[in-house]
């Protein structure tokens, strides 16, 4: 999936990235946000780092929207007894 980075905003808990899919797929959202916490800005301490960074925090989203969110969905709603 193609993911463009439009705009940021900075929060009190860190900064909001905002990337936009111009083809998403069947069933997948256009926008995706992820936050990047402070601790975490601090340690990327270079460009490369915080690339990797962002694009760690799309794969795992991108994954739970497409393979652990299936599987999880169904028990929404559902309770357990321990």
């Amino acid at each position: 999936m193609i993911l463009i980075f439009t705009s940021y905003a900075v929060q009190d808990a860190g900064v909001q990235l905002h990337f936009v899919s111009p083809d998403p797929g069947a069933g997948m959202p256009s926008d995706w946000y992820v936050l990047v916490g402070d601790a975490e800005l601090a340690e990327a301490t270079n460009n490369a780092q915080l690339r990797q960074l962002v694009l760690d925090k799309l794969n795992r989203k991108l994954r739970a929207a497409g393979g652990i969110a299936t599987r999880l969905d169904p028990f929404i709603g559902q309770s357990v007894v321990i």
